[in-house]
C-alpha cells in the first residue's frame, strides 16, 4: 500500500512540473538574451528538481524492492533468489567455458548443453536441440550417415532424433 502512495505521490510531482512547464515556440532564438534561452534554464531547472525529489521521496529500499527477483516454491509461496554479482556470475561462466574443448563450446551455443549437469531426465524438446545442433556439425552428420543438412534437419523437426543422439 506504501508503494502505491509513493508512486502517485511522484506522478502528482511530475504532472505538477509539466503542467507549470511553458510551452516553447517552434521560432529559432536570436541570441542567448532571447525568451526561449531563458525558459530553456528554467526547463533545465525543473527537472533536475523533478528528478531530486523523486529520489527524496521515495523509500530508500524502493529501488532494491525493484530489484529482487522471486520465485514459486513447491508449497505455492514465493521465495527470494539471491543472485550473485555479475562479475562472479561471469567468473563462473568463464571458468567453466576453459573446462570445456572448443568443439564443447560451440556445441553448447548451438544449444546442445552437457547432459552430465542436467538433472532429472532429459525432455524432448532438450533432445531435438541436441540433435539440430548436431544437424549443425559436419562431422556428427557424416558419423550418423545423413550428409544432407537439410535432410538431417527435416529428420529432427519430424521427430526421428535418435539416430543423432545416438552419434553426440
Amino acid at each position: 500500500m506504501n508503494n502505491v502512495r509513493y508512486v502517485l505521490l511522484f506522478s502528482l510531482v511530475i504532472l505538477l512540473s509539466l503542467a507549470a512547464t511553458p510551452v516553447r515556440s517552434l521560432s529559432p532564438s536570436v541570441g542567448p538574451s532571447s525568451k526561449s534561452a531563458v525558459s530553456s534554464s528554467t526547463n533545465a531547472s525543473r527537472r533536475s528538481f523533478v528528478a531530486s525529489a523523486a529520489f527524496l521521496l521515495l523509500p530508500s529500499n524502493a529501488a532494491n524492492a525493484a530489484s529482487k527477483r522471486y520465485i514459486l516454491n513447491d508449497e505455492g509461496e514465493y521465495d527470494e533468489v539471491e543472485d550473485p554479482d555479475w562479475q562472479t556470475a561471469w567468473k563462473e561462466r568463464l571458468d567453466k567455458a576453459q573446462t570445456m574443448s572448443a568443439d564443447e563450446v560451440f556445441m553448447a551455443a548451438r544449444g546442445a548443453g552437457n547432459l552430465d549437469l542436467k538433472e532429472g531426465p532429459e525432455s524432448d524438446a532438450s533432445k531435438k536441440r541436441r540433435a539440430m545442433a548436431g544437424c549443425r556439425d559436419t562431422v556428427a552428420r557424416q558419423k550418423s550417415g545423413v550428409t544432407d543438412t537439410k535432410e538431417c534437419t527435416a529428420r529432427v523437426l519430424n521427430g526421428d532424433v535418435d539416430f543423432m543422439l545416438k552419434v553426440l
